[in-house]
């Protein structure tokens, strides 16, 4: 019920602000009477002008600012001539209808005045939103073209490192060059810059705050914009996903959801909470703590009007999570769009890179292992790994305890073309993933031109073709791990191959068909409004 109340009011929202301009014009009017006549001794009749005159101004700037969202400069004298002549008409009228409800019909004067404002108020409302204030009779908005208004939600974004902060360093701009009105709002430990604040193209809601506080600006903020955007488009399920739910049921604004994994199986992992996959995840009950992030995540994409799924392995859970296939489109990654790449040179000693977050899933301490091992016989080996995360004290601790404190470079975090500089000087790349919706790092290192071994899970085998683009070795099998890294070691004629297969299978990865379907989908679903 308060939803459904919400809404409507949202809904006819203009005739509600209408509703309040005019009572706080009457009191603006009657306050002003009061003050010129008792406070400061003015003749009545005097104080009644001025007052006319104070609420008429009050009146016409809040109808046309607020009521009717009308910022145009240009017309404001013409515009202010035709509502005088409206309140003066209204006036004419006024007395008519008096006089015929009155004395021709014998209505009671005070149910007869409330009639007549009741008529007189819907046509002032009809007049001033077709005529007087109406932006698509103005000569600035002349083109019949509509201007699309998006409003990105994130909770990454530029100069935030990896994958979905790099694809929205390019998406934004590349909407409103097609002519969509873009706005961005992300949480943030940058400040805003000058230029995103007198644009108003970027909100930035710092993350070190208190949680509660965060939230409360982000969703206050959202908002806000929601109200100005045709559209939300969220790249994230928590909070972000969640909070453009809510806006839909608060107001029926629709809401695009990016879904690029499933938070609830991340978060119950990170824990420590289950060991299954999330094949398994999604048929198995747990504890309520655990169901209930399933169902909140189960909401949030069952109830958005469309989900980009950025891969078929993706497509197919969030199926099995509760969302229709009519209302899910598979939208690749791309990463064509960094402009000049650093050539790829063969390094003097057999180095090994992993990038990606330092988690249970990514199967780091695994690698170290067989890095160990594969150190026996190559001492020199080298492991470069790009990334941060909860287990990266654990991770370090165990490759010291292996004797690899020479043979393991940690970088932390970088950006995508840090990450390239050291690709171009690695011999393989390794992710020995669990789970992957799709592996924007090993797209990263194919496009170099570095060699990938990955896992067979997820949306790895839509990325890889075993023996043909890379190679493909169950997850955490450190004798096929170790087989494998050793085979593409010691076999550069084959890493040659797999690696210029890679750069033909980057063909379905290209910058231009993401955005061409990304606004395919937003614009057929502006259209169904």
């Amino acid at each position: 019920m308060v939803f459904f109340v919400s809404r409507q009011l949202y809904k006819n929202r203009r005739i509600l602000k209408f509703i309040i301009s005019g009572g706080i014009t009457a009191v603006v009017g009657l306050s002003l009477l009061y003050a010129l006549t008792d406070l400061l001794g003015l003749w009545y009749l005097f104080s009644a002008v001025l007052a006319f005159i104070g609420s008429f101004f009050c009146s016409f700037f809040l109808q046309k600012l607020w009521t009717f969202g009308d910022k145009s400069q240009g017309r404001v004298y013409r515009q202010m001539s035709l509502y005088m002549l409206v309140a003066l008409m209204n006036l004419v009228f006024n007395t008519a209808l008096m006089y015929l409800f009155v004395d021709i019909f014998g209505i009671w004067y005070v149910l007869a005045q409330a009639i007549i404002d009741v008529v007189l108020a819907i046509g002032s409302f009809l007049i001033y939103g077709s005529v007087i204030f109406n932006q698509k009779t103005s000569s600035s908005v002349a083109s019949e073209k509509r201007v699309l208004k998006i409003l990105i939600a994130t909770g990454i974004y530029p100069p935030d490192v990896g994958g979905p902060a790099t694809l929205l360093s390019r998406l934004p701009e590349d909407l409103r060059r097609r002519d969509f009105d873009i706005k961005v709002i992300t949480y943030s430990d940058a400040p805003s810059d000058k230029l995103e604040k007198t644009a108003g193209l970027v909100w930035r809601v710092a993350r070190r705050q208190p949680a509660w506080l965060r939230y409360a600006k982000y969703f206050w903020r959202m908002w806000r914009l929601a109200h100005w955007a045709d559209l939300v488009y969220a790249t994230d399920l928590y909070s972000v996903g969640n909070f453009a739910r809510l806006i839909k049921k608060l107001t029926g604004k629709k809401y695009i959801l990016r879904f690029a994994g499933d938070s609830a199986w991340e978060n119950a992992t990170a824990k420590g909470w289950i060991e299954d996959d999330l094949v398994q995840f999604q048929a198995k009950k747990y504890s309520r703590q655990i169901e209930q992030l399933k169902s909140k995540r189960q909401k949030i994409l069952a109830e958005a009007d469309k989900v980009i799924a950025v891969s078929n392995f993706l497509a197919g859970i969030a199926q099995q999570i509760g969302v229709s296939s009519d209302r899910i489109n598979v939208i690749y990654n791309a990463v064509d769009f960094f402009g000049d790449l650093p050539l790829y040179r063969a390094p003097a000693k057999p180095t090994l890179v992993f990038s990606g977050r330092l988690v249970p899933w990514k199967g780091v301490a695994m690698l170290l292992e067989v890095v160990a091992k594969i150190k026996i016989k190559q001492p020199d080996i080298l492991l470069e790994i790009l990334g941060d995360g909860s287990e990266r004290a654990s991770l370090e601790k165990l490759a010291n305890k292996l004797g690899l404190k020479d043979n393991v470079n940690w970088h932390g975090r970088v950006s995508e073309r840090e990450s390239h500089q050291v690709f171009a000087r690695s011999t393989l790349f390794v992710l020995n993933t669990n789970y992957e919706g799709l592996p924007y790092s090993v797209l990263n290192a194919m496009q170099v031109g570095v060699t990938v071994i990955t896992t067979s899970v997820g949306g790895n085998p839509e990325v890889v073709e075993h023996g043909v683009s890379g190679w493909l070795v169950p997850y955490n099998n450190e004798s096929a791990w170790q087989e494998a890294i050793e085979r593409l070691l010691n076999d550069k004629a084959l890493r040659d191959k797999l690696a210029q297969n890679a750069k033909k299978t980057l063909e379905k990865f290209k910058w231009q068909e993401m955005l061409d379907k990304t606004i395919a989908v937003i614009k057929g679903l502006c259209r169904k409004e």
